[in-house]
Formats: C-alpha cells, structure tokens, sequence
C-alpha cells in the first residue's frame, strides 16, 4: 500500500485529507502534536498516528523512526496565521509565522527526502492564493506564502533527475476552524497592537474585519482542497501548482494585467472603513 505523511492532520484541511486518503487505501502517518488528537486519529482505518511537532527540531528528526524506508508522499499542512499592519507586527510574532509556515515546511520535507526518493514519491505543499496575491493587513502571512511558492519551486527544478514531483496547492478561505474562528483572532490582533497603532490603523482595522466576515461567508469546502492534494499524489503528471476556484483564476489574471498603483487603490479600499 502506498504511504503518506500528513502534517497538521489533527483538524481542518490535515484531517480531511487524512480521511481521504485512508479511504483510498493509503497507509496514512498523521502528523499531530496532542495526546488527544493522536487517540482520536488511531481510530481512523489505516492511519498511524505521528507524534509531530514541525517546529520542534528533534521531533522532526524522530520521523525518520516512525516512518517506513520508502514514503510515497509528504502533504506539508500545517499552518498558522499572523494577521495585522506590518508596523504593529512584533518582532516575535513575525519570527513565529515565517518558522512555521516556511522553516518548518523545509524541515519536514528535508527530513522525510530521503525516503521519498526511495519510493520516487511526491512532495505537496498547502499554499494559498495569499501566496500569489497581497493584501493590507496579511503581510506577515503573504511573505510566509510567497516564500513556500519561492522555495517549492526550486525544489521541483532540484528534485527533477529523481522523478520527484513538488507540487503548490493555492486554495483561498476554505471552510475550516481558522476560518470559523477569523473575526476572533483579527480582534484578539487589535487588542495587542500598541494604542497608538489601534488609532492610526482605525480605519483598516475597521475595514478589515468587515471584509473578513464577508469573505467568511463565502468560504469553500475543503474537499476542493482533498481533491487537488488526491491528484497531486496519484496523477500520472501532477500539475506543479493547483488553484483551486475560477474567481481566484480570475483574480489573478486580472491583477497581473492592471497597474500595480490601480491594484494598491483597489485593495486599499476594499480593507478602509469609510469615515
């Protein structure tokens, strides 16, 4: 039976891909950090339970124990989100978002290579459409995004003489608890900034949680995400990157056809409150 490693598998996007993927008949290892979600993914058929925390040097290590001599593939999920005005960042919280969602990535995979290429397996990230578009406000996620697409990439390219296919999967919200929990954590964000930041960044502030919770409304379902990772995994030729929804499609064609100060108003207004 083919084998996958899945990071991030306890909730959300990791688990409906865990469950997929198990059905299929995949030997599913199912990376999680807590006792709890580990026991809940043991009842899963054909999943094993991975004890994995990406940013924890030497539980990365300890994969290569829990993990069989030939991995068929490697679904890089796990994630985090740090929201607010480039200015109001703290320093901290910048360093957090970039270790998870960029080092980390690279350390798994770094990790489990050599097991991929013993079975001429398949790498996959989960990007986002914020990973090819910025906007006010998710600077800090954007650039984690950008450098996932940047470092996949390359990888693709270095990877080729052994078959390895490297694959960006750019999904936009998608209906999961950090989509359900956005307005929480976008206000949980104002209550950090310094004072002075909350005044002078009011309006986008504002405007941004309006956005937010127009956009919640709207979000995908994740089984949009499973089918691309599914293709990804099996096709005979995976796509090198998967967006996933028309208006994303067109979003981008249209923003890399229109100047970059039209695209700076668009975007500007879309995340200001009126006063």
């Amino acid at each position: 039976m083919p084998s996958v490693l899945v990071s991030g598998a306890s909730r959300g996007i990791g688990l409906a891909i865990t469950r997929h993927m198990s059905a299929r008949g995949w030997q599913v290892y199912a990376g999680a950090r807590s006792d709890s979600a580990l026991g809940e993914l043991a009842a899963i058929p054909n999943v094993h339970p991975t004890r994995l925390e990406i940013t924890d040097r030497d539980s990365v290590a300890a994969l290569a124990d829990a993990l069989p001599a030939k991995l068929d593939g490697v679904v890089n999920n796990a994630g985090i989100v740090v929201n607010g005005p480039v200015e109001g960042l703290t320093l901290d919280d910048l360093t957090r978002q970039l270790d998870v969602n960029v080092v980390a990535q690279i350390a798994v995979t770094q990790a489990v290579l050599p097991k991929i290429r013993a079975a001429k397996g398949r790498i996959v990230f989960i990007s986002s459409f914020s990973g090819l578009i910025t906007t006010p406000g998710t600077g800090a996620y954007c650039a984690s995004k950008y450098a996932l697409e940047a470092l996949g990439d390359a990888l693709r390219m270095e990877l080729r003489p052994w078959g390895i296919g490297v694959s960006l999967v750019e999904p936009g919200p998608i209906r999961t608890d950090i989509w359900g929990d956005i307005l929480v954590d976008h206000d949980r964000m104002v209550d950090k900034l310094a004072a002075g930041h909350r005044v002078l960044y009011a309006r986008q502030l504002n405007g941004t949680r309006k956005l937010l919770g127009r956009v919640q409304k709207m979000a995908a379902d994740p089984e949009k995400v499973v089918k691309a990772v599914d293709h990804a995994l099996t096709a005979r030729r995976p796509k090198s990157r998967y967006l996933l929804d028309s208006v994303s499609r067109v979003q981008k064609i249209v923003m890399d056809l229109t100047p970059t100060a039209v695209n700076d108003a668009a975007l500007a207004a879309m995340t200001t409150a009126k006063r």
